[in-house]
């Protein structure tokens, strides 16, 4: 069995492979170049959302089947900037 290090390695490889070209671009943008999401989609002529869904999609992939378990939510938390109070 690999070392988990080489083990990780090895999924996240992968998981990059079975990408298209503007999705491994995405990530790499956001994770290499630090940009902020709304850069990655202005630079790449996307919406944000699609930045977002590319994201996530390859984040569940990569936490594989442990993290979708049973008993485990799929809703996502919602950012703390992006929460709206409602008028009472």
């Amino acid at each position: 069995m690999p070392p988990p290090r080489r083990a990780a390695r090895h999924r996240v490889a992968a998981a990059l492979a079975r990408r298209g070209t503007r999705e491994r671009l995405v990530l790499a943008l956001l994770l290499y170049e630090r940009l902020y999401p709304i850069e990655v989609a202005n630079a790449l002529g996307i919406s944000l959302r699609q930045v977002e869904r590319t994201y996530d999609t390859l984040l569940t992939e990569l936490r594989g089947p442990a993290a979708r378990g049973a008993g485990r939510s799929r809703v996502r938390s919602t950012p703390p900037a992006a929460r709206v109070r409602k008028a009472a």
